[in-house]
């Protein structure tokens, strides 16, 4: 009896300690929220004030004139659909809505230079960027030149591409076999400098890659070639 008597207290005490520390993250919102409150009041006081500072201003005729005719331009902006709709964000929106802070938001960013194979190009070759300098999330693989995201969003890609002389040289983004960028180094009689940027979405799982599209044969990449990428926000 003694031991049961025990165990309904110590369930008892574990349930009170479980409910204060609710309450306080519940009153750690409430706080927030009711900050956020004062602020939009402050604003207000200020739109009241500056509203009352323009109802004193004597009417001249022609802005009366405009006023019953519905054409006064303070009056205009305050019955605009949109100043309402900017009005009704800046109300509902505050701080302790938005979800996305600095330590929830996934940390992916990668750098890669010097591909491996950079001779005796073939069509439709994945290069492989051996040499990794950044590589936060450890989304990226330098054995394969794949990068696979955990997180789907919207990721920034950049290829920078430099060829050998006198060579034409056409590479591609990909993301899980669809082509996404297109890159062409032109003959020059120095070496050639190709790449560009892409804004895309890639689903977690998802394999982004570099390959060749086309390649003159004897043409080379230089190990200054580069390719990186980020996570710009998730979805």
């Amino acid at each position: 009896m003694v031991n049961i008597k025990s165990t309904i207290l110590l369930c008892c005490v574990s349930l009170v300690a479980l409910g204060i520390s609710a309450n306080e993250e519940k009153n750690e919102a409430f706080a927030e929220d009711i900050l956020a409150l004062r602020q939009e009041l402050n604003t207000l006081k200020q739109e009241i004030k500056l509203l009352k500072q323009e109802v004193a201003k004597p009417l001249n005729p022609n802005r009366k004139q405009d006023i019953l005719n519905g054409k006064d331009q303070a009056l205009m902006d305050l019955n605009n659909p949109q100043q309402e709709k900017s009005r009704q964000e800046r109300l509902l929106v505050h701080p302790t809505m938005n979800t996305a802070t600095s330590g929830n938001v996934p940390k992916i960013a990668f750098y890669a230079n010097k591909v491996t194979d950079h001779t005796n190009l073939g069509v439709h070759q994945i290069l492989n960027f051996g040499n990794t300098i950044t590589n936060k999330g450890n989304c990226y693989h330098h054995t394969t030149g794949n990068f696979i995201p955990y997180v789907s969003g919207v990721y920034v890609f950049y290829v920078h591409m430099i060829s050998s002389p006198g060579r034409v040289l056409y590479t591609e983004l990909m993301v899980e076999g669809a082509v996404m960028g297109t890159h062409l180094n032109a003959q020059s009689t120095y070496s050639s400098n190709g790449g560009g940027m892409a804004v895309v979405h890639v689903n977690a799982g998802d394999t982004v890659y570099v390959r060749v599209r086309s390649a003159e044969s004897g043409t080379s990449i230089g190990w200054e070639s580069s390719f990186s990428g980020f996570l710009l926000y998730p979805e």
